[in-house]
């Protein structure tokens, strides 16, 4: 007698598991090339050390009001919402697993690195075009804020990724078998 295979629902297609985490890499790469088109590259938001007001500072002179303006109403935007998005894939990725039989603590380490990041980022940004508006005087809490928002953000970003990989794996593994 021939094995049937398991049930999968169909709110959360399997093709999500693939098509999901492309998605978040593309906007990743097509964010940081639309940053470059800007001609703001984005130092801050990729500074695994942190920084403090001085390194604000320094960048934000660097930058000179014309890129400053487009890193506030241009770039920020568009990294707003490519952070929602990689949340949306992350929480989706949980519901995902969950409904395919998995237990909550494992969907929730598959997918949580990207919903907590993507609100980090969210955070993050915000955090930073606060000091863009007040800047030249940069706020030494909205400057160590924005830092530790963005050294967890890539943390998570980092862990999310792993984790959508092992949530394809999850899904998948029952076909292969």
């Amino acid at each position: 007698m021939i094995d049937t295979v398991a049930f999968y629902p169909t709110t959360v297609p399997l093709a999500f598991f693939l098509w999901g985490p492309v998605l978040v890499m593309v906007l990743f790469w097509a964010v940081g090339f639309w940053s470059g088109r800007q001609g703001v590259q984005r130092m801050l938001e990729s500074d695994w050390d942190g920084y403090n007001v001085a390194d604000v500072e320094k960048l934000f002179g660097l930058y000179g009001e014309t890129r400053r303006t487009r890193y506030r109403n241009r770039v920020l935007p568009a990294d707003v919402a490519f952070a929602f998005t990689y949340a949306i894939v992350g929480a989706i990725l949980i519901a995902a697993l969950t409904m395919r039989g998995q237990p909550l603590w494992l969907a929730a380490l598959c997918g949580g690195g990207w919903l907590l990041g993507g609100l980090c980022d969210v955070a993050e940004n915000l955090a930073v075009a606060r000091m863009l508006d007040t800047y030249p005087k940069v706020d030494a809490g909205d400057v160590a804020f924005a830092s530790r928002a963005t050294q967890i953000k890539l943390v998570l970003f980092l862990a999310g990724t792993v984790g959508a990989i092992a949530a394809a794996y999850l899904a998948f593994k029952p076909l292969a078998a």
